[in-house]
């Protein structure tokens, strides 16, 4: 099975439980190729890191090509799940850090924010991979606080 027809079937069997009306706001998913993103961060270089990815992302990235990648595609996840694009959000609006257990965690910003607070979306849950060229994210938004784990932070409070 390639990575894109097991993201599809993920993708499809997770979109029964989000409505309008559920605890699901939103989901979204995105596969990127890291030799597309190799070539991308060639040319670009120090701009297309600090367009992209905040001081904090590229830290936690360690250097790591394929990390970066993950959280590109994870910040393209969010944006599905918040029913917005490239054209409508920053990727700087959109923060994907690592929590000291080294879990992924969504931290939002500026447009970002005011976009999630319109649908009301109180928690994230996000995954990350990247493997045999490529990496790939999946954003889950929640409406409903859950009665254990951390919730959406705010822009400024890394304190969760």
């Amino acid at each position: 099975m390639t990575p894109v027809t097991v993201l599809e079937s993920v993708w499809n069997s997770s979109l029964p439980s989000i409505s309008s009306d559920g605890p699901t706001a939103g989901a979204g998913i995105d596969l990127v190729n890291l030799a597309a993103f190799a070539a991308l961060h060639e040319t670009g270089g120090e701009a297309f890191l600090e367009n992209g990815w905040t001081d904090a992302e590229q830290r936690d990235a360690q250097g790591s090509l394929e990390r970066l990648a993950a959280r590109w595609a994870a910040k393209e996840a969010v944006m599905k799940a918040l029913r917005r694009g490239l054209g409508d959000l920053d990727p700087l609006d959109i923060e994907i850090l690592t929590e000291p257990s080294g879990a992924p965690d969504v931290v939002l910003h500026r447009n970002a924010l005011t976009a999630a607070a319109a649908l009301g979306i109180v928690r994230w849950h996000v995954s990350l991979c990247h493997e045999d060229g490529w990496a790939a994210a999946l954003a889950v938004a929640e409406r409903s606080p859950a009665t254990s784990g951390s919730t959406q932070r705010y822009e400024g409070n890394h304190d969760a």
